[in-house]
């Protein structure tokens, strides 16, 4: 048998295990590319999110199927991830999440850091909320923060997995990867949650004006065509009609979100390119966008 297809095999059943043992409330799905680098994204819905980009590495997909913030009993989870990722003999390990699932990234990637893994671990998370227990009143404007609180009156365990977990900067205070945390600067929630981490070492802070709180939009969208943005823009607001929490985060009009995108005072470069950067991999040039990466390179080689 192909060393590939037996290797491939092997990580097949690996997941299988995984998918089997992990808590019911947690969703996944694994896309084997054939690469030594896994980037598990954790969304900020019960969907996959970032299904449909293109990346370059394998893909671990986490969702959290009841938007507890991935903070039901994320301990035995993380556990049960890396011992996914050792079996499946990934050199490196990205944890990627926007809002909720950027909780998820920096919480899950940090129970796994502190463990001495036996792979490389990066974490890039996009407008995290970082403060969900005690009670956070920058956070009063997400629907499903509020109706965690809600729950965890009437629920010891949830309230137990919100105070053990909810205060990100206490919890992880010396325990993260290499860590980068994007966000938008002229949304103040996102800025606050980004400021509380500041003093992390291991921690690099990445500003993006714009109001949006989907700061890692402009990384996986094609911003030169308009029509990919309004087709974004008709989208989003589409879906704000079944998501509560996206609703609350969209400016009022589609004018004012593709208003956020332009591309003459918003410089980034895609998502793949921020990962090869931050990690160390080597960058694959991206036409037209080189002036752009120079802006991140100097980031790519704190660690």
């Amino acid at each position: 048998m192909n060393s590939d297809v037996a290797g491939r095999e092997e990580r097949a059943l690996s997941f299988q295990q995984l998918a089997t043992e992990i808590h019911k409330y947690y969703g996944l799905e694994h896309v084997d590319r054939g690469s030594e680098t896994v980037v598990v994204v954790f969304s900020h819905a019960p969907r996959p999110a970032l299904r449909q980009y293109e990346f370059r590495y394998d893909c671990l997909y986490v969702t959290d199927k009841k938007l507890f913030y991935y903070l039901h009993n994320p301990g035995r989870q993380a556990l049960l991830l890396q011992r996914f990722i050792d079996q499946a003999g990934y050199k490196t390990a990205i944890f990627l999440g926007l809002s909720k699932g950027g909780v998820g990234s920096l919480l899950w990637s940090s129970l796994i850091f502190r463990r001495d893994a036996q792979f490389r671990v990066f974490c890039l998370a996009f407008s995290p909320q970082t403060l969900l227990y005690p009670f956070n009143d920058n956070l009063t404007s997400l629907p499903s923060y509020l109706s965690n609180l809600r729950i965890a009156e009437g629920n010891d365990r949830h309230r137990k997995n919100f105070e053990t977990y909810g205060n990100l900067p206490e919890f992880v205070e010396g325990l993260l990867p290499p860590t980068m945390i994007v966000f938008s600067s002229k949304n103040s929630m996102d800025r606050v949650e980004a400021q509380r981490l500041a003093g992390e070492s291991s921690v690099v802070l990445k500003p993006l004006e714009m109001e949006f709180h989907g700061s890692i939009t402009p990384f996986v969208i094609d911003r030169r065509r308009s029509r990919s943005l309004k087709r974004l823009a008709a989208k989003l607001y589409a879906d704000a009609e079944r998501d509560i929490d996206l609703k609350a985060m969209l400016p009022p009009t589609q004018k004012q979100f593709l208003s956020d995108f332009d591309q003459r005072r918003l410089k980034c470069p895609s998502l793949n390119t921020l990962i090869d950067d931050f990690c160390g991999f080597e960058p694959l040039v991206e036409v037209d966008r080189w002036d752009f990466l120079r802006r991140w390179l100097p980031f790519a080689r704190l660690y």
